[in-house]
C-alpha cells in the first residue's frame, strides 16, 4: 500500500510538473532605455535575420509599458531585437533606435530575460562608431559667406533609387559655418542643407539652402581628419522647383495608374509621390512621377505610353533617404512591376509605405 501511495504521489507530481512546463510561456522580456531612463511607448520589433532591408517586415512586434518593459511570446528560435521610438519635442522630430547588443538571442522553452539596452538618436549617435582622431572638417558657405546652423549629413553609399543609402551622421555648423564630424575610416558621401524652419529633416523648400560636396566620395583614413574646405550651398528656386515637379509628369493622360498609398495598418498617407521606372533596378531619376497624395492617400500616375513599369513610392524625391521619410514599393509582383496598355487607366492594389529609420 505504501509503495502504491508513493507511486501515485510520484505520478501526480510528474503530471503537475509536465502540466506546468507545458503552460510555460516562451519568448522575450526586457527593458528599453534612453539617456539612462526607462523608455515608455517604444516599439520592439523582432526579426528572423540580421541581413534585412527597409522592405523587410518584422516577425513580431510589441511595445514597452509605462516603465519601459516589454514582453512578447515567441516560439523557440533565434531572433534579432530592434527598439524604436519617434518623438516630437519643441517642434523637432527625434528618431530613436538601437539594435540589441545581445543579438541574436536564442529562445528555447521559457521566457528569456534580455539585458536592458538604450536607444540612440538617429543622425547623432547612431550607426557609425568613430575611430580616435578620425573624421572630416569643413565649412558651409553660400555665396562665399559662411552658413551657420546648417546640417551636414554623412551617408555610407551613394543614393540608389528607392532603396537609398545607410544614414550615418548629421551635425550642425557653428556660427562661422565650420563643422567637424567624427567618423570611422572608410568612404563617405556628404551633403548639407539649411531649412528656413530650422528642421533637420524634410525635402528642401523654396529659398532653403541645399548642396552636396563636390568631392564625393570622401576617403577617410584612420587617425586623420580630412580637410574638405568649403561645401557650397545653393538656394532652392521656387520657379525651377515647380518646373522640375511639373516637366510633364503631372499632366493628365489617358494612360495612367491610380490607387492609394497606405501604411501597414491600412491608413492613408498623405504627401507621398509614386514613381514609375522602366528599369527594374529603380535607380536614378524615375521616368514618371505622380503629384503627392492627399489626405485620402489617393494618387494618379500619368504615363505617355503603355508598357511594363516598376513602381515605388516616397515622401520626397531626389537625394538620399533620411530618417522620418516614408518609402515603399508596389509589391503585388516580386519585382514591383505592373503592365499597362496605351490608353488604359488601371486601378492598382494599395502601395504600402514604411517610415525610414
Amino acid at each position: 500500500m505504501r509503495r502504491c501511495s508513493i507511486f501515485i504521489s510520484v505520478f501526480v507530481l510528474t503530471v503537475l510538473l509536465f502540466s506546468c512546463r507545458g503552460s510555460d510561456e516562451s519568448g522575450l522580456r526586457g527593458e528599453l532605455q534612453f539617456e539612462d531612463v526607462p523608455l515608455a511607448g517604444a516599439s520592439v520589433e523582432i526579426y528572423l535575420k540580421a541581413e534585412k532591408d527597409r522592405s523587410t517586415l518584422p516577425f513580431a512586434t510589441t511595445s514597452t509599458d509605462s516603465e519601459g518593459h516589454y514582453r512578447i511570446s515567441l516560439p523557440a528560435g533565434s531572433y534579432f531585437i530592434i527598439g524604436k521610438k519617434k518623438t516630437i519635442e519643441g517642434g523637432r522630430t527625434r528618431m530613436l533606435m538601437a539594435e540589441c547588443p545581445a543579438n541574436p538571442v536564442e529562445v528555447k522553452d521559457s521566457l528569456l530575460s534580455v539585458a536592458p539596452f538604450p536607444l540612440r538618436e538617429m543622425g547623432r549617435d547612431a550607426g557609425l562608431v568613430p575611430e580616435p582622431q578620425t573624421g572630416v572638417k569643413g565649412r558651409l558657405v553660400y555665396a562665399d559667406q559662411p552658413v551657420d546652423s546648417g546640417f551636414v549629413y554623412v551617408y555610407t553609399a551613394r543614393e540608389s533609387g528607392l532603396i537609398g543609402p545607410s544614414y550615418g551622421e548629421a551635425v550642425q555648423s557653428d556660427d562661422s559655418g565650420n563643422f567637424r564630424i567624427e567618423l570611422p575610416s572608410g568612404r563617405f558621401f556628404l551633403s548639407a542643407r539649411k531649412r528656413a524652419d530650422g528642421e533637420q529633416m524634410g525635402e528642401p523648400e523654396a529659398d532653403d539652402l541645399n548642396g552636396s560636396f563636390a568631392g564625393n566620395p570622401v576617403e577617410v583614413v584612420s587617425g586623420q581628419y580630412v580637410e574638405l574646405g568649403d561645401l557650397a550651398l545653393t538656394r532652392v528656386d521656387a520657379t525651377e522647383k515647380e518646373k522640375r515637379l511639373a516637366a510633364g509628369k503631372f499632366e493628365k493622360t489617358t494612360t495612367r495608374f491610380e490607387g492609394k498609398v497606405v501604411n501597414r495598418d491600412g491608413e492613408p498617407i498623405s504627401g507621398i509621390y509614386v514613381f514609375a521606372y522602366l528599369d527594374s533596378r529603380m535607380v536614378g531619376k524615375p521616368t514618371f512621377i505622380s503629384a503627392p497624395t492627399g489626405d485620402d492617400g489617393q494618387y494618379r500616375l500619368n504615363l505617355t505610353d503603355g508598357g511594363t513599369y516598376f513602381l515605388g513610392a516616397r515622401s520626397t524625391f531626389g537625394g538620399p533617404l533620411e530618417p522620418g521619410e516614408w518609402v515603399g514599393t508596389y509589391d503585388v509582383a516580386a519585382d514591383h512591376s505592373v503592365a499597362i496598355e496605351t490608353g488604359k487607366a488601371v486601378d492598382l492594389a494599395d502601395i504600402i509605405v514604411r517610415e525610414v529609420w
